[in-house]
C-alpha cells in the first residue's frame, strides 16, 4: 500500500503542477493528460482495492488474474511514462498562449465559415449514409473488425475535425447572425448525435474537450474557469452515458444507474487492467515489437481486400485468440504507455514517452507563433487526439482514427493557407509583392 500511495501522490503532484502550468502558460494539455491518467490508473486502482468494481477477467483465454502486485507494477510503469512525457513536454513548450478577443480578420472568419458550412453539408449526409451501409453489412452477419471496410466504419470521425473547425468559427465570432446561429446549433446537434455512442466515446470526449478549450481561450480567469468546468462536467456525464449504452440491449439495465456506476467506479477506465494483461504477453508470449507498432501505421490504410495477408493488429489477434470466425473481438486498452512497453519494454516506454512529449511540445509551441485562430484550431486538434491516444491499444488503429478525424482540418488549413498562415505567406509574398495589411497585422500578434 505504501507503493500505491507514493505513486498516487506522484500523479496528484502532476495535477497540481499542471494547474500551475495552466495559470502560467495558459496551456491546458498537461492538465488534461494528468487528470485522465490519474483517473485511469490511481483512481481505477483505488476502486479495485475498495471492491467497488471487479478487474477485467479473461482467464478463459489463458491469462492470469489481476493481482495487487501486478497492478502496482503497471501503475509504476505508467507513472514513469507520464513523468517522462510531461517533463519532455514542458521542457520543449514554454510559450504563453495569449489569445486576444479578435483572433482573425473578419473576412478570414467569414470565408472560413462558408468553407466549414460546405463541409457540414457534405460530411453529415455522407456520415449518415456510411452508418446505414455498415448497419446493413453487420446485420447480414459480417464482422466489423474483419469484414467491413474501416473507411466506411470510421468516416463519421470526420465530424470530429468539423466540430473543431465549427468551434473555432464560433470563438472567432463567425456565428453572429440568426442564420449562422441556427446553422451552428443544427450542425453541433448533428455532429453530437453521429459521434455519440459506446464505440466512439473516447473520440466524442476528445472533440468536446477540444471545443471547450477553443471557446474558453482568451477569456478572463473567472469566465475561462466557468466554461472549462461546464464543458468538462458535460463531457464526463456524456462519456459515462455512452459507456452505459453498451448494456442498452439488456431489458433489466437502468441507464442512469449504470452510467453513474461506470463513472464512480471507473469501469470504462480499465487501462490499468489492460496494462497488466499486456505484460503477460510481452515478451513471454510475443516478442517486443521494436518499432513494429509504429511501422504498421503506414500499412493500416491499405484495405485488407487488396492485401489479404496484411498483418493483424492487437496481441489477441496475433495470438490467434480472436479472428473473423470467432464472431467477436476483445481487447483491453493498456494506455499509451502500455503500447510503448510493447515496443521495447521499459526502455521503449521511456524513450517513446520522451519522443512523444517533445513532439507534442514542439507542436503546441509552434501553434503559439501562428495566427491566433490557426493556433486554436491546431491546439484543439492536439487536445482532441490526446484522449484516445492516451487510452492506447492498437496504436496503428489510433492513428487511423486521427487521419479520419482531422482530414477536414488539414484540408481547410491547406485551402486557406495564405490567410491561416500569414507569416509564411508573407515570406513568400516578399518575392512577388506586398502582403494584405490585415494579414500582416495579425502575423505580428506575438
Amino acid at each position: 500500500m505504501d507503493v500505491f500511495i507514493l505513486l498516487t501522490l506522484a500523479q496528484l503532484f502532476w495535477i497540481g503542477f499542471s494547474l500551475y502550468w495552466l495559470l502560467k502558460r495558459k496551456d491546458e494539455l498537461p492538465l488534461i493528460a494528468s487528470v485522465f491518467l490519474f483517473y485511469v490508473f490511481s483512481f481505477r486502482f483505488w476502486a479495485l482495492l475498495q471492491g467497488w468494481t471487479a478487474p477485467v477477467d479473461i482467464t478463459n483465454f489463458g491469462f492470469e488474474s489481476f493481482t495487487i502486485e501486478r497492478g502496482l507494477e503497471a501503475q509504476g510503469l505508467a507513472v514513469l511514462g507520464q513523468s517522462i512525457f510531461l517533463g519532455a513536454y514542458c521542457f520543449s513548450q514554454r510559450r504563453v498562449f495569449i489569445v486576444d478577443q479578435d483572433v482573425a480578420p473578419p473576412e478570414t472568419v467569414e470565408r472560413l465559415f462558408l468553407l466549414v458550412m460546405k463541409l457540414v453539408c457534405i460530411c453529415v449526409p455522407v456520415a449518415v449514409l456510411t452508418r446505414l451501409l455498415v448497419g446493413i453489412q453487420t446485420e447480414s452477419g459480417r464482422s466489423i473488425a474483419f469484414e467491413v471496410s474501416n473507411y466506411l466504419w470510421l468516416f463519421p470521425l470526420a465530424l470530429v475535425g468539423v466540430a473543431i473547425l465549427l468551434a473555432a468559427v464560433l470563438r472567432a465570432g463567425g456565428l453572429s447572425g440568426f442564420f449562422q446561429k441556427l446553422f451552428g446549433a443544427c450542425a453541433f446537434g448533428a455532429i453530437a448525435y453521429l459521434t455519440f455512442g459506446a464505440s466512439l466515446r473516447f473520440q466524442f470526449l476528445g472533440w468536446l474537450i477540444a471545443a471547450t478549450i477553443i471557446l474558453s481561450a482568451g477569456k478572463s480567469l473567472a469566465r475561462k474557469s466557468l466554461v472549462l468546468s461546464m464543458g468538462v462536467v458535460a463531457a464526463i456525464i456524456l462519456f459515462a452515458i455512452a459507456g452505459a449504452l453498451r448494456n442498452a440491449d439488456n431489458p433489466d439495465a437502468d441507464l442512469q444507474e449504470d452510467a453513474l456506476e461506470r463513472l464512480a467506479f471507473a469501469e470504462d477506465a480499465n487501462m490499468l487492467d489492460g496494462f497488466v494483461l499486456l505484460r503477460q504477453v510481452y515478451p513471454s508470449r510475443l516478442e517486443f515489437s521494436y518499432g513494429g507498432e509504429h511501422l504498421e501505421i503506414l500499412m493500416r490504410p491499405i484495405p485488407r481486400a487488396w492485401w489479404p495477408g496484411k498483418p493483424v493488429g492487437s496481441y489477441m489477434n496475433k495470438l490467434g485468440l480472436t479472428d473473423a470466425n470467432t464472431g467477436f473481438t476483445i481487447g483491453i486498452s493498456p494506455s499509451l504507455f502500455g503500447s510503448f512497453y510493447q515496443e521495447g519494454g521499459v526502455v521503449g516506454l521511456a524513450v517513446l514517452s520522451a519522443v512523444y512529449g517533445l513532439g507534442f511540445g514542439k507542436l503546441m509551441r509552434w501553434s503559439a507563433q501562428l495566427l491566433p485562430l490557426t493556433g486554436l484550431i491546431i491546439r484543439g486538434s492536439a487536445c482532441a487526439a490526446l484522449i484516445p491516444l492516451l487510452r492506447g491499444g492498437d496504436l496503428p488503429g489510433n492513428y487511423a482514427w486521427f487521419g479520419m478525424s482531422f482530414w477536414p482540418v488539414a484540408l481547410v488549413l491547406f485551402l486557406r493557407r495564405k490567410e491561416m498562415f500569414p507569416k509564411f505567406a508573407r515570406a513568400s509574398a516578399g518575392r512577388t509583392g506586398p502582403m494584405p495589411p490585415a494579414q500582416t497585422d495579425f502575423a505580428s500578434h506575438r
